[in-house]
Parts: C-alpha cells; sequence; structure tokens
C-alpha cells in the first residue's frame, strides 16, 4: 500500500508551522476547536494525521529516535578516539552525554509537542456525537478506532521518553499555560501502570491493521496487544535509579518487587497477537526490507507497526541508516551511513544464518556502483535499507529525505518477548516458549539447515540460563540497526557486562591478532581479504569477494591477486612518543563514561552504565528546582 493524499497534505501543512521552544509554555499546536473536530469524520481523521506528522520530523521517528541517541553496544557502534566529551552532541555513543546538547532538548520538546497533541485529540473525540463507548455488533466504527489511535500513539511516545530519560513529566491533558512549569517528574512504573491500564482500556475499540485504511502504517489493535505486551516487559525489567549517595553517582538497576506480575500481563497480550494469527514471518528476511526500501507495506506481515514518512520530506532511513553511496552518474543520489556496527558483530553470527548478510555489509558504494571496503572497529554499512534496493530511484540529486518508513514493532519482536517471559515465569522454557523462537529462526536459515540450526539449536537449551542467553543473541542478530538493543540490555541488566565484556574481547582481539596469546582465544580476523568481481547482476559494476570473514585463523593466507585489510591486527598500533603499541584509541575511548583506557581496573562487570541521557539544562531552568539531575550526568 502506497502514501495516501490525505497524508501528505497534512503533513505539508505541518511543514508550515514554527517549532515550539518547550512544550510547557506554548498554547496547543493542535488549534483545535469544537466546531471543527467534531463536525465529521473525514475532519477528524485529518486532525488525527496531524499526530503522525509530528512523528516523523527528524527530532523524533525520522532522525534522533531513529539512530540519532543510539548508545554503543555490542551491535549498534560509533568509535571515539577522544578521551574529552564533544561539545555539540557527536559521541552520543558514549555515557557522557551532556545537558547542554541542542539534540537533546529539541526531542524533548518534540515528543511533547507530540503528546500534547494527542491530548487535545483524545479530551475532544468524546464529546463528539460521532463517538461512543458502546461497540456494535458489525466492530468498532471509524471514529471509536481513531481514539484508541490516539491513546496508542500517545503512549509509545511516553516509552520513548521513559527509555530516554527515565522518569519524566507526564500529563495527560492540553497544556495551555506557562503556570504548567510547575511539575516536577513522575516516576516511571507509575506512568507505565498508567499506560498499560489506559491502552487495556480501548483495545477493544481497535480494529487489526487488515481493516484499515493504511493498514500498518497507523496504530492498529495488534499493535495496541504488543505495545501493553512491550510496556509490561519494560515495566517487569531492570531501571536504572538514584542510589541517593551523591550527585555524582551512577546509581544503580533495580527491578520492582512484582515483576512477575507484568511478565504474566505480557504473555497475556502478546498471546493475543500470536492466537489471533493476523501476522506471519511467510516473508523472507530479504523481501520484507525490500519493500520497506519501496515504500510498501504488507499488513499480513512481519511489520505490526511503522511510522509513515512521505518522500523528498522526511525520514533518514535509507540515507544516514544504511548503506553509504556516493554521488555520480547514476540516478539514486548519495547517502552517507551514521549507523555502524560493531567490528565483532558480523562474526557473531553463524555464517549460514541468511540474516547477516542483509544486516551487516562490508562495502560501501563508490560514484560508478562498484563495491568498496568499509570494515573496522565500528564501521560496516546498515544492509536492511539501501537505495539502492528502489526501483524508482530519487534521482541523482537526491539526498537525506527518503520517505521510507520506521519500522517501530515487528511480529519477530512479539514472538521473542513471549518466549522470554515464558522462561523466566516457568524458571525454563515451555514449549511454546521454543516454538515462539523456532519460528523466528526459521526464516533465518536455508531448508537444507533447518533440522540442525532451528530443531536441534532450540531443542538443546533446556535450562532457564541457556534459553535466556539464546534469547539475548537471537534478539540481537534479528534486530540490528533498529535501534532495539540498547533498551534490551538495560532492560535485563546485561548493559554493563557486555560493555565491560565488549572493551576486554575488542581488547584481546588486538592482543591474539599480533600474536600474544589469551586464554580462551585461539583465533581471531586479523585480516581480510577481497577482490572485485563482477556483478552478474549488474552488468558493467562490480562487487566484492572477501575471504576472512567466513573463514579467518591458521590456515588462511591471502589469496593470489586478493588486496589485503588489516582489521583486527590493526586495532594494536605504535605509540610514537614511547615506541611501544599500545591498543587503538577507538577502542579505548568508545566506552567513555563506563571503562576507558586507563581506568579500566577500576570497573567490574557488575557496575550500572549510565545508559539514560540527561534532562536538557532548559528543562532543568524551566522547572524552577522540580526537576533535578541524576545519574552523575551533567
Amino acid at each position: 500500500m502506497k502514501k495516501t493524499s490525505l497524508y501528505i497534505a497534512a503533513l505539508l501543512g505541518l511543514l508550515t508551522l514554527e517549532s515550539c521552544d518547550d512544550f510547557l509554555e506554548t498554547d496547543p499546536a493542535s488549534g483545535f476547536t469544537e466546531e471543527y473536530v467534531l463536525s465529521s469524520e473525514d475532519e477528524i481523521m485529518s486532525l488525527l494525521t496531524g499526530i503522525y506528522s509530528y512523528m516523523t520530523t527528524d527530532n523524533l521517528y525520522g532522525r534522533n529516535l531513529a539512530y540519532g541517541f543510539n548508545t554503543n553496544t555490542d551491535v549498534e557502534m560509533t568509535s571515539y578516539t577522544s578521551s574529552t566529551p564533544s561539545a555539540e552532541g557527536s559521541d552520543v555513543g558514549c555515557f557522557e552525554a551532556r545537558s547542554t546538547w541542542t539534540s537533546l532538548e529539541s526531542t524533548w520538546n518534540a515528543l511533547y509537542s507530540a503528546i500534547n497533541y494527542c491530548n487535545d485529540f483524545i479530551e475532544s473525540l468524546p464529546s463528539s456525537s460521532l463517538f461512543s463507548w458502546e461497540v456494535g455488533e458489525d466492530g468498532p466504527t471509524e471514529v471509536q478506532h481513531m481514539y484508541g489511535e490516539a491513546v496508542t500513539l500517545r503512549a509509545l511516545l511516553y516509552l520513548d521518553l521513559i527509555r530516554t530519560w527515565g522518569d519524566v513529566v507526564y500529563t495527560t491533558t492540553p497544556t495551555v499555560a506557562q503556570t504548567d512549569y510547575r511539575v516536577a517528574t513522575t516516576d516511571r512504573n507509575v506512568i507505565l501502570d498508567s499506560l498499560i491500564n489506559q491502552l487495556s482500556s480501548v483495545e477493544h475499540l481497535m480494529n487489526y491493521a487488515e481493516d484499515l485504511d493504511y493498514g500498518v502504517e497507523r496504530a492498529s489493535k495488534e499493535f495496541c496487544q504488543a505495545l501493553i505486551g512491550q510496556m509490561c516487559m519494560y515495566r517487569g525489567g531492570y531501571h536504572l535509579r538514584d542510589d541517593g549517595t551523591s550527585s555524582s553517582a551512577v546509581g544503580k538497576m533495580v527491578r520492582a518487587d512484582d515483576y512477575l506480575d507484568y511478565y504474566e500481563k505480557a504473555v497475556e497480550w502478546f498471546g493475543k497477537v500470536i492466537s489471533e494469527g493476523k501476522h506471519n514471518l511467510d516473508q523472507s528476511f530479504e523481501d520484507m526490507w525490500y519493500y520497506e526500501c519501496n515504500w510498501q507495506v504488507l499488513n499480513d506481515g512481519d511489520v505490526l507497526f511503522e511510522v509513515p514518512m512521505l518522500k523528498s520530506y522526511t525520514s533518514r532511513y535509507a540515507y544516514n541508516i544504511g548503506v553509504t553511496i556516493t554521488s555520480g552518474d547514476h540516478d539514486y543520489g548519495s547517502a552517507r551511513n551514521y549507523c555502524t556496527f560493531c567490528g565483532t558483530y558480523i562474526f557473531s553470527f553463524d555464517k549460514r544464518d541468511l540474516r547477516r548478510d542483509n544486516t551487516v555489509v562490508p562495502y560501501s558504494y563508490d560514484e560508478d556502483l562498484n563495491q568498496a571496503i568499509n570494515i573496522g572497529i565500528a564501521s560496516y554499512g546498515a544492509g536492511k535499507w539501501s537505495k539502492l534496493k528502489m526501483e524508482s530511484p530519487l534521482g541523482s540529486t537526491s539526498g537525506s529525505n527518503t520517505g521510507v518508513n520506521s519500522v517501530r514493532m515487528r511480529y519477530a519482536d512479539v514472538l521473542l518477548m513471549y518466549a522470554e517471559a515464558l522462561n523466566e515465569l516457568n524458571d525454563g522454557p515451555t514449549t511454546e516458549a521454543k516454538e515462539a523462537l523456532k519460528t523466528v529462526r526459521q526464516r533465518a536459515f536455508a531448508a537444507a539447515d533447518q533440522a540442525e540450526m532451528v530443531e536441534q539449536y532450540v531443542e538443546a537449551l533446556t535450562s532457564k540460563d541457556d534459553f535466556f542467553e539464546a534469547i539475548m543473541n537471537e534478539r540481537k542478530w534479528e534486530f540490528g540497526g533498529e535501534g532495539i538493543r540498547k533498551y534490551d540490555l538495560a532492560r535485563w541488566n546485561k548493559y554493563g557486562e557486555v560493555i565491560y565484556d565488549l572493551y576486554y574481547q575488542l581488547t584481546n582481539w588486538a592482543l591474539v591478532a599480533n600474536g600474544q596469546y589469551v586464554a580462551g582465544i585461539d583465533s581471531v580476523p586479523s585480516r581480510i581479504y577481497y577482490k572485485s568481481v563482477d556483478d552478474e547482476a549488474h552488468a558493467g559494476r562490480t562487487v566484492l569477494d572477501f575471504v576472512g570473514i567466513d573463514q579467518y585463523g591458521d590456515g588462511v593466507s591471502r589469496p593470489s591477486g586478493y588486496s589485503t585489510q588489516d582489521y583486527a591486527v590493526g586495532w594494536r598500533v605504535l605509540d610514537n612518543e614511547t615506541g611501544e603499541y599500545v591498543i587503538t584509541d577507538a577502542i579505548l575511548y568508545s566506552f567513555r563514561g563506563f571503562i576507558e583506557g586507563g581506568s579500566e581496573s577500576g570497573v567490574s562487570s557488575s557496575d550500572p552504565l549510565r545508559y539514560l541521557l540527561p534532562y536538557p539544562s532548559q528543562v532543568i531552568t524551566d522547572h524552577q528546582g522540580l526537576i533535578e539531575q541524576l545519574y552523575g550526568n551533567y
């Protein structure tokens, strides 16, 4: 299904509006009047579309919430070579963000502007003669669905506020006056409880994506159900909390005593999505992302909800999230990928996993669309999105605004969280949990590999810990580039442990590659070999053939005709001042704020990690002491 004229008209109208400095000091941006909002179903729909329009901006799902706030993980990673935080926020991947960064304030304001629009809509619609709380025999009306839709979108916006900042200001009524600054933050668990209850109360008012105009480009019944389950997983998960010791303390990771109650609720709501059978993973992994890059969606496939974008106006997918392309004499225009991957990530996949080469790609494209090598400590392209997949290219001068949708929930996500919750509740994997995991892996492997890599692999997972580790890994391989890993690691209380282990894994790979012995590591990819060969699918172009990714170590050397690219061997470099070989700065300083060169001995894998961003400095000022900076943030 393609974008509609209604959405285009609403978005073009939004783009003419001036931005707000802060949601708490402005009149509602929606311009609601009772006469207008209640007059017809078409006008109600037009106003609802305004919420989506807010969500498309660079400050929200067009950029910042898509990749701009990615903190470093064992999946998405950006390397840094300085021990000093940047002044403008270019090194948000580290764990010592600064409250003065303008990107934080602009995203905070944009989220609350969108929430305020939702509040207006939700408060006004029940007064309409077109609205009823009673669902008829034919199911929910379009107007009833739109009410539930707005409640669902508001919940999504609040969830992303919580995942970014922790405790936040919580309001469900339209903001109209500067006196609203006299508001403190609300505990995130209180907010999540409120949102779970709200969504549970409107789910029956909503229709399935297959019954909606625009399908999964709108919040549907199944997305509402899945979002309830996801919120329950966060409510039952770990959170970074102030430990009350000092303003400079990072805090502690804790979970509520009643966390199992929320895992039970999650199983209930994920179970609804699964049992109602509206979605499947029948489409291949490659085809799903091919369709996304061609502005097409399936209403019964993997995607449950994606924020609808607009060509030439919004979305950085396939431009800043994708594969780098040099502009030239071709119709695809340029692309500059900023969503890069950790150097060990590609090697974590089984080489038969069909997701690997569709997720993490070791190349970019030059001006003639020939592949050029692109590997490193934090490099690679995000293969799910590429302008080269577009059947109707955007043109030689096209730039950042591709209009490719922002996928926010997939059926694979539902299946894996469902399996995770069942494993936690039952102190080990149930039959249902194993089947959910198998369903995700079945798409990841060719038919010839199914017996070993799906059936045998899953059935061998008999303990709670083994199954949980498998879920951790599966989510790592399934969602690369989608900005999910940081949130998963936090709610599992695994973030500090994973970053600690990753720091030493990168360090040890450098040592082993340079001839030193490290216990437990036999071989590493010291060098990668590559050669340009004819692209059989595109005459006149070349692609790269690699040696050293599928196989490496003793017995693997440079084949005749292949070029050499240093890999782990280049992660240890000569210090010109001391004359000694040391670990490269791109490893030493990429995890600043948690662990870095020179301070490793003072860090433990069980230490809390500062993954929550600081409140914008203007927010601290405006709220006049009611909001204070936590977790040692500045």
